[in-house]
């Protein structure tokens, strides 16, 4: 029978089995392989040298120079910016981005992520109805309900500071945007297809959001 050993269940052979040192060493070798710091050219040459990644494998891609590992569902560079596409959503109607933009950027550093995302809006974006929230490039871990994101908003009614805020306590893939709503109280509501300062959104108004939140 095949012996493993406790802490990364790398395989070595029991004293009664057969000797056969080429299978046993091989056997080792590609138990060590995976657990090593792969060395690629490129993503896509990791991509397929690696099929079917597991959660917690390393990579050092030559181009563009990171180190990525793999999350059990993707793959991230570590320290490095990459870009996603946030998820633009209402609490009663969904509204679409047409013609506006519509973009991302993301860096993990161990257990952090840094973030940005920007929605600016143009001739054929429509607004949907309620209160808007974006999603986040990784889900959270806890937030002990005392993260907040800030950011800033141009509506037709001008340009103001917005917070934001994970849309749960921990495992968060969503945040809600608040501000003012209108000119003539300090008080801030969600922000929505009501725009901001009453006035709403419209072409060429946009919603700027930067943040720092620990990953699950």
């Amino acid at each position: 029978m095949t012996y493993y050993t406790p802490l990364n269940g790398l395989p070595y052979p029991a004293p009664t089995d057969t000797a056969d040192l080429p299978f046993h060493l091989q056997s080792l070798a590609e138990g060590i392989d995976a657990r090593t710091v792969l060395r690629y050219a490129t993503a896509a040459a990791r991509d397929t040298a690696v099929p079917t990644p597991v959660a917690g494998m390393v990579a050092w891609l030559t181009t563009p120079g990171t180190l990525s590992y793999y999350t059990g569902s993707a793959w991230i560079a570590l320290g490095a910016w990459n870009s996603y596409t946030p998820v633009w959503t209402a609490a009663t109607t969904n509204p679409a981005i047409g013609d506006g933009t519509l973009t991302g950027r993301y860096a993990v550093v161990g257990k952090v992520c840094h973030f940005t995302a920007f929605a600016a809006f143009g001739s054929t974006t429509t607004y949907g109805s309620g209160g808007y929230s974006l999603s986040l490039p990784i889900v959270t871990g806890p937030t002990g309900g005392l993260i907040q994101f800030n950011g800033m908003a141009l509506s037709g009614g001008g340009r103001g500071l917005i917070t934001c805020q994970p849309s749960a306590s921990s495992g968060s893939t969503t945040y809600t945007l608040w501000g003012h709503g209108a000119t003539t109280s300090s008080a801030i509501s969600q922000i929505g297809s009501g725009g901001l300062f009453g006035t709403a959104f419209a072409n060429g108004s946009f919603i700027r959001v930067n943040g720092t939140y620990e990953v699950a």
